[in-house]
């Protein structure tokens, strides 16, 4: 193992208990993913583990292309064919994070895209395109793969139905803080509709931050 395998096996242990500690997550579910730069590889969350109990030896590394495990003797995240499908899809993505926190999971339930509203958002400018809703399909699937990614096309975030959400990010740090900032955002959305209509950012605002997320270097 080189050192740069090393050191985001242990970027990416770190990440998953920042994840289980702001509550993003619970029991064993959701998963997270690094491509290791430079490869055709990705090193992802095995099944069964909890976010909060990750060691860096307990990550799997996989083929993007094929899907074969390559390094690991767990059995890797039922999830690992749209973690494989986003990095082919989003060459500049170098993390994905996919996650069940309480309010995207119920505006999923609710087909409710998330509108971009707040000032806080402007900590994650790549947001301001919104965060669709896939359509449903079963877990683990190449359904649930191909709707997941055809929506994620041009946004960087996405709820799956009845399921949660799903970020990307540069670095696993930037799709971990990308699904902290969606969550906000849901709770956010759930607490306007209690008392009115959400409203959107002026247009203005969003083509800025849109253009500042570009110039970062992640979208599009």
């Amino acid at each position: 193992m080189d050192n740069v395998e090393k050191d985001l096996r242990e970027r990416l242990a770190k990440v998953g208990r920042l994840v289980w500690d702001q509550k993003l997550t619970h029991g064993s579910s959701g998963n997270i993913s690094a491509r290791i730069p430079g490869t055709n590889k990705c090193i992802i969350k095995p099944s069964g583990y909890s976010f909060g109990d990750l060691e860096p030896h307990h990550f799997i590394v996989v083929d993007i292309e094929t899907r074969k495990v390559l390094e690991g003797k767990e059995k890797p995240s039922i999830e690992t064919p749209f973690h494989t499908r986003l990095y082919k899809q989003w060459p500049e993505a170098g993390g994905v994070v996919h996650v069940h926190p309480q309010y995207c999971t119920i505006l999923s339930i609710l087909e409710q895209e998330i509108i971009p509203m707040g000032i806080e958002i402007f900590e994650a400018p790549a947001l301001a395109r919104g965060i669709p809703v896939s359509k449903f399909a079963p877990p683990g699937t190449d359904e649930l793969a191909d709707n997941l990614v055809e929506t994620m096309k041009d946004h960087i975030a996405c709820l799956m139905p009845h399921h949660g959400l799903t970020t990307i990010g540069k670095t696993i740090e930037e799709a971990a803080a990308n699904a902290k900032m969606a969550e906000f955002l849901a709770k956010l959305h759930y607490e306007v509709m209690l008392v009115g209509e959400p409203r959107p950012l002026r247009e203005d605002v969003k083509k800025t931050l849109i253009e500042r997320a570009k110039q970062k270097g992640l979208l599009i």
